[in-house]
């Protein structure tokens, strides 16, 4: 296959997970020689949708991009890949407008999930392969297909487990379906996601799969059960993003508290009640920290139950660590945090918060709630919001609660109209509003590492924008946009001097 004939879009839906797999499935698609095009704009040989099933919305918007990538291009392959694939693929094999189906286990084979369809559906070859080109010679992203690893090719056990239409109908009724159990022991899906959209910061991931099953979360259906990326290949990764320039490496994971769990064979069912031992995620940590050129180690969302004196005390103890940590707390109410099978009560949470402000006086504490969920009462909901008030959190991630079909809060009672939750929301997404501007403003007039990720346009005229340590939005002004092209990615001293539209507006020193 000449693959530097084809093109390739994809859209990403999701978490930030599903970004680090979004750019791993390019970077394979990318070694073989197949050039990355944008979106919109160019018609594709094949088209991507990387999905996400979290909410109601996420659904639809995966149904969309779906249909908008058939209608873009009607002779591309279009690939349904992600969360949404593996809730529902029995229904999307249906689905005149994808081809391929692509599980969350599966997404680091796409190009031999590709040879195999093609070899089934040789009609799907895209035309651009068979036409001579009489400029073969000019590839300017082509990339030698003997480059391409076989050891990313689907292994014989994997292919016995996938099962390929020998020849797909005309009529395309229905998609070739690559969707593994993901309810059967899996491995940690090895996956590399070379270059990567965001240029100021390297999201890595380091951890899948998720054994807690909160009630109203559909994850644990779609992703599986823990399982970890080992330190070694984590750091060769971050390692290879140092060398390209990156400062500041984002550890994530679906359950990112139990990464390391399955190192140990531990039992997940005594993790799930008690403290999750945390000895392999500081390792990881102190790892990608030694890493020669990385400034700065964020970490994604943590259970707030991991949050102990020693853990604290041991991150502390990591300069390059920042000081932000994201911990989930869904309801500021007990009732209903059991009603969601969370593992701790506000008086925990309160206590994990106390640790860290005594470590980092001006730690940022950000986190997740949900509104509206199965009988939550005005005086529950009232409790949520004294507690936001109390914590001071710096920012919020407000969601409405969406059913999700499978999980225990589907079939609950007393479900909430979507007027209720839409009023909900509103209220809290104002007192963060209020909290976030007055956590901004402690940076007014003081010095400051940031590093810049975009240039951005706000009445023609161009700034820098980026974060410091705390996560804190910054904006820098330019003469011009190509006075901060050089600048992306690298770190900037810089003064605050005012608050602009949910940034803190700064002078480069």
């Amino acid at each position: 296959m000449e693959y530097f004939k084809l093109t390739a879009a994809l859209h990403n839906l999701g978490c930030k997970v599903n970004a680090y797999e979004a750019d791993a499935m390019l970077e394979e698609l990318r070694r073989a020689g197949i050039r990355i095009v944008p979106w919109e704009g160019t018609a594709a040989d094949i088209y991507i949708i990387n999905t996400c099933s979290v909410t109601n919305i996420a659904d639809r918007k995966s149904r969309q991009m779906i249909h908008k990538a058939r209608s873009m291009n009607p002779a591309a392959v279009v690939i349904a890949a992600g969360c949404y694939v593996q809730a529902r693929a029995a229904e999307l094999q249906t689905d005149t407008a994808v081809d391929i189906l692509v599980g969350n286990q599966e997404k680091g084979r796409l190009l031999p999930i590709l040879e195999a369809y093609w070899a089934a559906h040789p009609d799907r070859v895209p035309l651009s392969v068979h036409t001579s080109d009489a400029n073969a010679d000019d590839r300017t992203a082509y990339i030698d297909p003997k480059a391409y690893a076989p050891a990313a090719s689907l292994s014989d056990a994997a292919v016995d487990r996938i099962a390929v239409p020998e020849q797909k109908p005309a009529t395309m009724e229905k998609t070739a379906c690559f969707v593994s159990d993901i309810a059967e022991s899996q491995p940690y899906a090895a996956l590399w996601a070379g270059e990567i959209a965001d240029q100021g910061r390297a999201f890595i991931k380091v951890q899948d799969g998720c054994n807690q099953f909160c009630s109203y979360c559909i994850i644990p259906f779609v992703r599986g059960r823990i399982r970890s990326r080992s330190i070694e290949d984590t750091v060769k990764e971050v390692t290879d993003f140092a060398r390209r320039g990156y400062h500041e490496v984002v550890l994530t994971g679906i359950h990112l508290s139990s990464y390391g769990l399955d190192f140990d064979d531990a039992n997940y069912e005594y993790a799930m009640n008690h403290e999750i031992p945390s000895t392999h995620l500081l390792a990881l940590i102190r790892a990608v920290a030694a890493v020669p050129g990385i400034a700065r180690v964020r970490l994604g969302s943590l259970e707030p139950r991991i949050i102990t004196e020693a853990f604290v005390e041991a991150l502390h103890a990591i300069p390059k660590l920042c000081p932000h940590f994201h911990l989930s707390l869904q309801s500021g109410s007990d009732r209903i945090l059991t009603a969601m099978n969370r593992h701790y009560d506000t008086a925990a949470f309160r206590h994990s918060v106390a640790l860290l402000r005594a470590a980092w006086p001006e730690v940022a504490i950000t986190t997740d709630i949900i509104v509206g969920f199965p009988g939550e009462s005005e005086a529950d909901f009232e409790d949520s919001c004294r507690f936001v008030e109390e914590i001071g959190f710096y920012e919020l991630h407000v969601f409405k609660y969406s059913r999700r079909q499978g999980t225990a809060a589907d079939r609950m009672p007393a479900q909430l109209t979507d007027r209720v939750k839409s009023e909900r929301s509103e209220r809290l997404m104002k007192l963060d509003a209020q909290q976030s501007e007055a956590f901004r403003r402690r940076f007014l007039g003081r010095t400051e590492d940031v590093i810049p990720e975009e240039i951005v346009e706000i009445e023609d005229r161009p700034y820098l924008r980026g974060y410091n340590r705390c996560y804190v939005r910054y904006l820098i002004p330019l003469s011009d946009a190509a006075e901060g092209a050089c600048k992306i990615g690298q770190i900037m001293q810089v003064c605050g001097q005012e608050i602009c539209g949910g940034c803190v507006l700064a002078l480069d020193l």
